[in-house]
């Protein structure tokens, strides 16, 4: 905490001890906001990273399946998620089709044998704003695939 948030914070914290005041709780209002006005000196600002940086750059090739999720949603069940493509953002972005990549999972009992196979959904979203000077984003394609026979026994 700089200087001045750290006075700020404990004259309050010393004015609700004095008082005999306590902060109050969701669960004892509603209450009438109050609005306190942003104090300027606090802001100090960021550095976008351009868009060409080379930490952004990416290192796949457009369809390869990145940040590939597990998630248990039954004790014989999972969803693996996972997305593809690129994200677009700028004045002039074009969505991706998610049917133009299939969104299936292979698997099988022993490494390197996957006989089973089950398909899922693919979905994107896109933020559009109508007015100038903001930017417009669409999302790479966003795949859920449900695997439903999963033995435990098999896991552990």
């Amino acid at each position: 905490m700089t200087q001045p948030t750290l006075f700020t914070f404990i004259f309050f914290l010393t004015n609700l001890l004095v008082s005999g005041k306590q902060i109050p709780t969701t669960l004892q209002g509603p209450f009438h906001p109050i609005t306190i006005h942003f104090d300027p000196s606090l802001r100090r600002g960021s550095d976008d990273i351009p868009m060409d940086d080379p930490r952004l750059k990416n290192n796949v090739t457009s369809m390869f399946p990145e940040q590939i999720a597990l998630a248990l949603s039954t004790p014989t069940s999972m969803w693996v998620s996972w997305v593809t493509g690129d994200a677009q953002i700028g004045p002039n972005v074009t969505a991706l089709d998610p049917t133009s990549v299939a969104s299936e999972v292979w698997y099988g009992k022993e490494s390197g044998n996957y006989s089973s196979k089950k398909r899922g959904n693919a979905t994107f979203y896109s933020q559009l704003y109508p007015f100038e000077g903001l930017f417009n984003y669409t999302s790479v394609i966003i795949h859920h695939v449900r695997i439903d026979v999963i033995r435990i026994d098999v896991i552990v």
